[in-house]
């Protein structure tokens, strides 16, 4: 009976077991579908396909977002045509995460235990599915392209074609693309070389399929090359600063993107200890896939597009959110060894089974296995509950608004700001602590364009709500990635000034910046916290809360603040 068990978990045969897990997964994104509420970067996609205009989601935005305009256009057709935004944001989520999973259950050389587990897993579903970006196509182009791997040689298009979506889907599947062309090209002109016969090599319809990826390549480069005003967030350091400062996540990412678990959304609840065991991880799940991969043959395929993608993120931006391409990847690879014809592990590995195979050690290697597979099941668990039970906040902040008839007043909205000098914590516990002090124009840092929550609000409402969000382009209700200078500064607050003082403010803004005859300090005496709202962002076993409020102007300001 354990024998016959054993031998259906490791099948390779499709059956009842893959519909049921496949009906399955589509019900349970759809039924998170429910509860989750769009992030910023799920809102300000559909913003840009809703407000901006096909031009410039081509040929505009993405020099300031980074990525290729597919996502964005194809948010576009619904958003424009009005249709619901979550159920549409979602539902077009689901169906390209949708068919992934059904390549990896019915296509992919995987064990039925792992095709059936997969598609569970934090990254295939919380991370993916029920947060909706363009991650998604990243991971149906490398399940596509693992398809066609093993034919690439006859079928180059069935290979090609994936890639180019790849290309399509993100600035980093331009890179990994990129890395896996790289690596073909040399096979194929090694193979010339061999036969003695290299000039055939450009007569070779799999040269032709690769100048298609080129071309579209270098096309899409062309849209995301940064305009000269991208604003970065992580860009203060100087740049080899920031590199030396990131070159841990070489070996950060690869553990965990399987089941490490040291990348916290709050990076304040790092530690040291979790630091250094994840570095030790990280080398020991690279040395792995090093070895396998050169059995296989298979090393280069592996190692040059996937670390030019970490080296490409290091270099530029590379962020939690990103550790997901990692996983796809890694999955990409095995796949196409597994798929191969004569798939084999290294001789070490069966050296070491062989001294150390008592019945402990089976027992604690399989307790190790399974509770790595099973560590990004409990981060779908953990993540997909708090979903449920705690809100993210917009919602209901929307919510308040139209129910408070908010949007019909003068209501300002909050921009990125950051002091040269702050107080110390326990100088702010003093009796005579001046806030002034600190917190004045004098040695306030502006960033006018940089207003996040107002992206993530508009897709609830019909037009812009917030008279500074995008004042000079008020149609515009998605944000600008532009780093403002003093000078935009400056004509932004001027403009924002005709308005008098806000009757709402979405969080407490800097009024002295935008009226010169105002402290930081008249602004609580001016406005009355009217409500507050709790919010959360929940990734692997971490949450990180935080707070947003709705301030209101006391009557006795109302109508004043105007230039006379």
């Amino acid at each position: 009976m354990k024998a016959e068990l054993k031998q259906k978990l490791m099948s390779r045969e499709r059956g009842k077991a893959e519909l049921i897990v496949f009906i399955a997964y589509i019900a349970a994104v759809a039924v998170m579908g429910i509860f989750h509420e769009p992030w910023f970067d799920e809102a300000q996609a559909w913003s840009i396909g809703r407000s901006a205009s096909f031009s410039d989601m081509i040929f505009k935005v993405p020099h300031y977002e980074g990525h290729p305009p597919l996502w964005y256009l194809l948010l576009a057709v619904p958003a424009k045509l009005g249709a619901p935004y979550e159920i549409s944001l979602k539902l077009i989520n689901l169906v390209i995460c949708a068919a992934a999973v059904w390549l990896i259950l019915y296509r992919s050389p995987f064990p039925k235990i792992i095709r059936c587990v997969i598609p569970f897993t934090f990254y295939f579903f919380y991370q993916t599915a029920v947060i909706c970006r363009p991650y998604s196509l990243t991971l149906l182009a490398l399940t596509l392209a693992a398809v066609g791997y093993k034919n690439r040689n006859e079928k180059p298009l069935r290979y090609i074609l994936p890639l180019i979506l790849l290309c399509a889907s993100h600035a980093f599947g331009i890179v990994i693309a990129g890395g896996l062309c790289i690596v073909w090209s040399a096979e194929i002109f090694a193979e010339a070389f061999r036969s003695g016969k290299p000039g055939r090599v450009f007569r070779d319809k799999r040269c032709y399929a690769l100048l298609l990826i080129l071309a579209a390549a270098v096309f899409f480069i062309f849209l995301i090359i940064p305009a000269e005003d991208v604003y970065y967030n992580n860009m203060e350091e100087a740049a080899g600063q920031r590199i030396l400062n990131n070159l841990n996540l070489l070996l950060i990412f690869p553990v965990d993107s399987l089941f490490g678990t040291y990348t916290e959304v709050d990076p304040f609840k790092q530690t040291p200890i979790g630091f250094y065991l994840s570095l030790a991880g990280g080398a020991a799940v690279l040395l792995v896939l090093f070895a396998v991969t050169k059995k296989n043959k298979k090393l280069a395929t592996f190692a040059v597009p996937y670390f030019m993608f970490l080296g490409f993120g290091i270099w530029k931006y590379l962020y939690w959110n990103h550790i997901g391409v990692s996983t796809f990847f890694i999955m990409f690879t095995v796949w196409i060894i597994a798929d191969s014809d004569d798939p084999a592990l290294p001789e070490v590995f069966h050296k070491i089974r062989g001294k150390i195979e008592s019945k402990l050690t089976l027992i604690i290697a399989k307790a190790a296995a399974v509770m790595m597979f099973a560590m990004p099941l409990a981060w779908t668990v953990y993540c997909s509950a708090s979903d449920i039970t705690e809100p993210y906040g917009m919602r209901q902040i929307a919510q308040y608004i139209k129910d408070n008839n908010i949007e019909g007043h003068t209501f300002m909205m909050y921009w990125e700001h950051k002091y040269n000098e702050e107080p110390s914590y326990e100088e702010t516990f003093e009796p005579d602590y001046d806030i002034d002090k600190y917190y004045n124009r004098e040695n306030r840092v502006n960033n006018t364009f940089h207003q996040g929550a107002g992206s993530t609000l508009s897709p609830y409402f019909d037009e812009n709500i917030f008279y500074n969000f995008n004042i000079d382009s008020h149609s515009d209700q998605y944000m600008k990635y532009k780093t403002a200078t003093d000078e935009e500064n400056e004509h932004n607050f001027s403009e924002w000034r005709k308005y008098g003082y806000p009757e709402y403010m979405f969080c407490k803004c800097p009024l002295d910046a935008v009226f010169p005859e105002l402290k930081y300090s008249d602004i609580d005496k001016m406005y009355d916290l009217i409500e507050r709202f709790d919010t959360n962002i929940f990734y692997k076993l971490s949450y990180e809360p935080s707070y947003l409020q709705i301030y209101k102007l006391k009557d006795e300001y109302i109508g004043k603040g105007k230039p006379q």
